[in-house]
């Protein structure tokens, strides 16, 4: 086996299939044989020595107990890109995934509240994506008071966005990877 295998990229998910973090074949093999993860997709590549052999691993999945307390929680930064792949790059209001969007404040930064006496914040659990026509239609109104409803609530993710993945790794991501980053 070529040395440079144990320098590829290898996709760490937590006990719920989410995607943590990415390490290289070498600490997900430590990880496999300290019995804290198991794999969950295997490359066709084989580490061998004296007593064992081990097949290397593309995607591996943490053990509870070690999934919170090794890795930590990855906090999204919220812009643009990032807020459009949490929304699958689906209009919120209409279901319309045709664009152009645009980033929709659910109470507008002009709105003042009791809740909010500066404006609706550009926060994960306010800003969804909009289609043009959708954020036209609701203007400087809340969801209710433009008879609209969002399709699903507002929430900051707890997970990589592909396009992160995508930036970080470019062409080198394992389309088996496909399958667990579109998860929420």
């Amino acid at each position: 086996m070529d040395a440079r295998a144990l320098g590829q990229h290898v996709l760490v998910l937590d006990a719920g299939y989410q995607p943590v973090n990415i390490v290289s074949a070498r600490r997900a093999m430590v990880l496999l044989v300290s019995g804290r993860a198991v794999a969950v997709e295997e490359s066709g590549l084989v580490i061998r020595s004296a007593q064992a052999e081990w097949r290397l691993p593309r995607i591996i999945r943490l053990f509870i107990a070690i999934a919170h307390r090794v890795y930590r929680v990855v906090r999204v930064q919220l812009n643009r890109r990032n807020l459009y792949a949490r929304d699958r790059f689906i209009c919120q209001y209409c279901g319309s995934a045709v664009g152009p969007f645009t980033i929709d404040h659910v109470v507008p930064k002009s709105r003042r509240t009791p809740e909010y006496p500066r404006g609706g914040p550009t926060h994960w659990e306010n800003c969804v994506t909009c289609c043009t026509a959708c954020n036209h239609r609701k203007g400087n109104r809340l969801p209710a008071e433009a008879g609209m409803r969002l399709l699903t609530t507002p929430r900051e993710p707890r997970w990589l966005p592909p396009l992160l993945f995508r930036r970080f790794l470019g062409d080198a991501m394992h389309q088996s990877w496909e399958a667990y980053l579109y998860q929420r």
